[in-house]
């Protein structure tokens, strides 16, 4: 019943039907001035903020959601699995990235999932074998390139920019650096790259 529901929900013709359809059907908490496009979210708990924009042909499936206020979800996006999922305030998915949610995924405040193709990963054969936690956490103003992969329990700290095509493999608990290749490592110290790339 639940998948012919979001069925009808993402052919509905306007945005005013789909956020009612999800706050009154789902019982999600959609704050104001959001726009949710032809998309599936399936989720037990969510929590969209104020001014979100969750574009066309999206499909989120987890445990919670949790969205901050003035966050962009663009097209083509598939974030998917039975874990949690939070995205901080004034943060942004562009398109066609992979989001796998067999452990959690946190990304912080004024955070970009930039470009198109980056794919996180939160499990492994032998260590989710072993029971092993792998949640990723991507910290406060990260700016992720196109087409990077983040291993399974990676942690990236705040203002730290991800090149793009890196394969991030380990954690990265320093902040202000340049993160490039595959494996990844930092390339520059010290620099700010809102204020210097």
């Amino acid at each position: 019943m639940r998948k012919i529901l979001f069925f009808i929900v993402k052919r509905l013709p306007s945005n005013y039907l789909r956020v009612l359809f999800y706050r009154v059907l789902f019982k999600y908490k959609i704050g104001v001035n959001v726009k949710i496009g032809k998309t599936i979210i399936s989720a037990k708990r969510v929590v969209i903020g104020d001014n979100v924009l969750i574009s066309n042909d999206n499909h989120i499936s987890c445990n919670e959601l949790k969205i901050g206020n003035n966050v962009s979800i663009h097209s083509g996006n598939r974030i998917m699995g039975s874990a949690n999922f939070s995205i901080g305030e004034n943060s942004r998915i562009i398109n066609n990235h992979f989001i796998d949610l067999y452990n959690n995924v946190t990304i912080g405040l004024n955070t970009w999932l930039a470009g198109k193709s980056s794919q996180i990963w939160t499990h492994g054969s032998v260590s989710t074998k072993l029971g092993k936690k792998l949640d990723v956490f991507i910290g406060n103003n990260v700016y992720v390139g196109s087409n990077v992969c983040i291993a399974p329990g990676v942690h990236i700290a705040d203002i730290n920019l991800i090149g793009l095509g890196s394969v991030v493999t380990n954690s990265f608990n320093e902040s202000k650096t340049i993160i490039i290749g595959n494996p990844s490592k930092v390339v520059k110290e010290n620099i700010d790259w809102r204020k210097n790339w």
